[in-house]
């Protein structure tokens, strides 16, 4: 029982390895992107007014990117936070 108790602590301490790199992997790349990628924009001039509307946009891949994130922070989030369940009968 010694020898499954170490094994079992060092099975805990990867997963909480993993999830950690997980969320600092998606903390990371999510500053990246939002340096990275610019906003597409359009104006567009009322001429009777002479108001500008600007809107701005960003491409699919830009939200596919964070959805992504989204999931490996949350995947990290819960290998750190997941605890062990004991086992009653072998």
């Amino acid at each position: 029982t010694v020898h499954r108790n170490m094994y079992e602590s060092e099975g805990n301490i990867m997963k909480c390895a993993i999830g950690i790199v997980l969320i600092a992997q998606a903390l990371s790349t999510y500053l990246t992107i939002k340096t990275a990628y610019t906003p597409y924009t359009v104006r567009i001039l009322d001429r009777n007014t002479g108001v500008m509307k600007v809107s701005y946009s960003f491409p699919l891949t830009y939200w596919l990117m964070f959805i992504g994130l989204d999931i490996m922070f949350l995947v990290g989030t819960y290998l750190v936070f997941v605890k062990e369940k004991k086992q009653i009968f072998n």
